[in-house]
Formats: C-alpha cells, structure tokens, sequence
C-alpha cells in the first residue's frame, strides 16, 4: 500500500520526467540528469531560505540564551520552558534549520530509485502518452548510457569486481566518486562561508571556556566533523551505486552554491569577497 502511493505520487512522475527530458535533450541521460538536478534544488529555495532565516535568527538569540543557561544552570525544566518563552517571542523554530533536509532527503530517495529504474531499462511506471511520444509510437522504450566517456549504469564497484581496483577503464569511475566527495566538501564549506560574512577570518572557538564547556565551540567543532563526515559517506556510496547518481551529486553541489545566491545575493557576494581576502592573506604568509 506505502509503496504504491510512493510510487504513484513521487516516483512515477520523476520517472517520467526524466524519459521526456532525455528525449528532449537529443537522447543524452547526463544532460537529463543535470537538469532533473538543477531543478530539485532550485525548487527547495523557499525551505531553504526559511532554513537561513531560521539559523540567523539562532545566531542571534545565542547572547539571550547564554544569559538563560547561567541564570538556570541549576534547573533544566525552568531553563527548557523559557528558552521556548523566547523562541515563541522572536518566532524562531528550532524545526526550522533542518526544515529542508527532510524534502533533500525524499528527492534523493526518489531519484535514486528512477535513475536505477532508467539506467536498467525499465519501464514501468511510465504513462501510456509518454512511452509513446519517448518511443516514437514503438512502445519500447531504451537508453544510451553515455556521457563524458562513461557508462552512467555502471558502478566502480562493478567493474573492479571485474577488471580490478585501479584498471585504466575503472578508474574514471573511481575518480568520479572522488570528485563528488571533493566538490561536496567544498561547496559546503563556501556557502557556510558565504553565508556568514562577518565571521569568515574569526578563529574557531574552544571547547572549553573559562572552565566550563563552550557551546559555541562545541557546536563549531561538530559542524566542522559533519563537514567531513558527508563528503566521506557520498564518496562510499557513489562508489558502489551508478555513476548517474555521482553526476546527480555533482551538479546538486554546484547548484547549492547557485541557490544561497538566489536566496540572498548581496550577502553572498560579501562573503565570496571575504573569502578571497582570506585566501591572499593566507597565501601572502607562505
């Protein structure tokens, strides 16, 4: 029951989607793919945006906050209800940092599930009208893997199994998963950058502040591992899944960049100026 109302309602359209989009893109997956990825981004800019908003707001309330943690160290019932007290005032909801991850979360389970679909030839799911617009009235439906020199139904754990780890046809495939780790990583790390500006030469905080454990740092320290920890997991996955779904990361990872210039644009700006200003300063020393 779950299933089919998954597939009914987001699956299959995707799917479909993705057949009219290579037919029109002169029968080439990639461009589909950079397309379907371009799109699922763009379209969280508003969950993303209220994301940003939401994690400004955090950073403002840090001071009232810190001030609530002193005054009720001792009681973490009374410090729980009126932390509430002052998101309630300042319409802050903590839900809403993570309000695009679910949607992120979703799109990607979908588009992992069409682009195996695709990339092995199925069918299924596909609308009588568009199978047979996409198979100029055949009723079959093929695709040409192609793009770039690889083969986007293949994965480097499949040919390795094959022809070995670091044979010349296999290793495009291992690169690729490299490559979306990297890129990953850095857009994540410049958008955070672009996105706080005025905190873009600040050094990290310690763990620990005049005795007591600093949050702040603490916090620092833990985006910091995330920031690690995501383009490691990508890499692990992309090696063992379609390269299709590499291609997918890589162009989500551009796009992320796209999307926060949409969202605020002179702020990004700022912070992009700051960041080169980092870079010179730090090659100036060397």
């Amino acid at each position: 029951m779950l299933a089919t109302i998954w597939n009914t309602i987001l699956t299959y359209p995707v799917l479909n989607l993705m057949a009219v989009l290579y037919h029109l893109l002169w029968d080439n997956l990639g461009l589909a793919i950079i397309v379907i990825a371009s799109i699922s981004r763009l379209a969280l800019i508003p969950l993303t945006k209220n994301q940003t908003e939401m994690t400004r707001k955090m950073a403002s309330l840090k001071p009232e906050l810190d001030k609530l943690q002193k005054k009720y160290a001792n009681n973490s019932k009374k410090l729980s209800e009126e932390q509430m007290k002052l998101y309630k005032k300042e319409g802050y909801n903590p839900l809403g940092c993570v309000g695009s991850l679910v949607p992120q979360l979703i799109i990607l389970s979908v588009l992992i599930g069409v682009i195996r679909a695709v990339t092995s030839g199925e069918v299924e799911g596909l609308y009588d009208f568009v199978l047979t617009w996409v198979s100029n009235g055949s009723g079959e439906f093929g695709i040409n893997p192609a793009f770039l020199g690889l083969d986007l139904t293949l994965s480097y754990n499949e040919l390795s199994a094959e022809f070995g780890r670091f044979a010349p046809n296999v290793l495009p495939y291992l690169g690729l998963a490299l490559v979306v780790g990297l890129v990953q990583f850095v857009a994540t790390k410049f958008t955070t950058m672009i996105q706080n500006p005025d905190k873009v030469q600040k050094k990290k905080g310690s763990l620990v502040k005049g005795g007591e454990p600093n949050v702040a740092g603490m916090q620092e320290s833990m985006q910091s591992s995330m920031l690690l920890m995501f383009p490691i997991m990508t890499i692990f996955i992309t090696v063992s899944a379609p390269a299709a779904l590499g291609l997918y990361w890589i162009v989500q990872s551009f796009m992320l960049i796209v999307q926060y210039f949409i969202i605020d644009f002179d702020k990004s700006k700022k912070g992009v100026q700051n960041v080169f200003t980092m870079f010179r300063e730090k090659l100036s020393k060397k």
